[in-house]
Formats: structure tokens, sequence, C-alpha cells
């Protein structure tokens, strides 16, 4: 097993292993799950004081910054993951799992950046246009400002939010 697992199935089973001020292991928790953990822990000493050590360094005990979280939020977004739920689970699990955090700061760079507009786009080339039973009408999916009736494929408008389909 590795350093992790060990650590990992322990926690499962009860038990907290901590570096101590003397730079052991500290194991905490139910008496008997120590026990058991006991000899794996010895087995594998130094390999889990360094995971340990590493650990207290980690950036996973620091809190996920604002832009950290934005920009997971933002993959989520990209992905069209809306439910709540999932998204507090995600965002909690940043929060407290260094390689989630990792994983999803690097899913966060798939996003495209936001193309800003200086010109006049046509609503029915952008993927946030979505067409309703007319053949020609729908409605931005970003919350641009519409008629009643919604949007023609063919409107020019200046958009923040216009993304090209891709071809």
């Amino acid at each position: 097993m590795t350093p992790a697992t060990i650590i990992q199935k322990a926690q499962a089973d009860g038990v907290r292993l901590a570096m101590s001020p003397a730079g052991t292991i500290k194991a905490t928790g139910n008496g008997a799950a120590v026990n058991r953990w006991l000899a794996v822990i010895r087995e594998h000493k130094a390999e889990i004081i360094g995971m340990l050590k590493v650990s207290a360094n980690d950036t996973a005990s620091t809190p996920v910054t604002a832009e950290e979280e934005k920009a997971i939020r933002t993959w989520l977004e990209h992905i069209k993951e809306t439910d709540p739920a999932t998204i507090a689970e995600v965002v909690d699990k940043c929060r407290n799992d260094l390689e989630a955090r990792r994983y999803f700061m690097k899913r966060s760079k798939e996003v495209p950046e936001p193309v800003t507009v200086n010109h006049p786009m046509t609503c029915g080339d952008c993927i946030h246009f979505e067409r309703i039973d007319h053949p020609h009408l729908g409605h931005c999916a970003k919350g641009e400002p519409e008629a009643i009736a919604g949007l023609w494929d063919d409107d020019n408008r200046l958009c923040n939010h216009f993304s090209p389909m891709s071809k």
C-alpha cells in the first residue's frame, strides 16, 4: 500500500495520522482501530512521515482563493453543470482535497477566454442562441436583452457573451 492509501484507509477506519511536534507519527482515534493499524504504520513509517511532512506544507490547508473558486465554477458552467448540490460538492471537495483542487484547476484552463466584441455579431452564429419552435427565433442562454418574442437568428448586435459555434 502507498502511504496515501494507508492514511486514507486508516482515516476511513477512524484513525487520524498526523505529525507530532517531535517529528514522529501521532495516531489518534478509537483505541481498537489504532491497534489494528499499528503494524502497518510501523512497516511504512518512513514513507508515511514523508507524506505527512508534504501534507503539512501543502496548499490543501490553505483556503481556496476567490479566483480559484471562480475558475472552478466557470468550468462547471462551461460543461453545463447546473445542479446546485453538485456544484457545492465540487467546491467543498476543492476546499478539503489538494488533488481535487489541482484536478479542477487544470480542467478550468479548458474554458475558452470570453470574446470581447467591438463589432456586431449575428445571434444565430452564437453557441448561446437557443432556438424555439420558430425556424428563425430563439433566446440567449446568457440572458442578453431581447424582445418578448425572442431574438431573430440574423439579429446583429454588440454582445460580450458571443461565442462562435464550431464549424
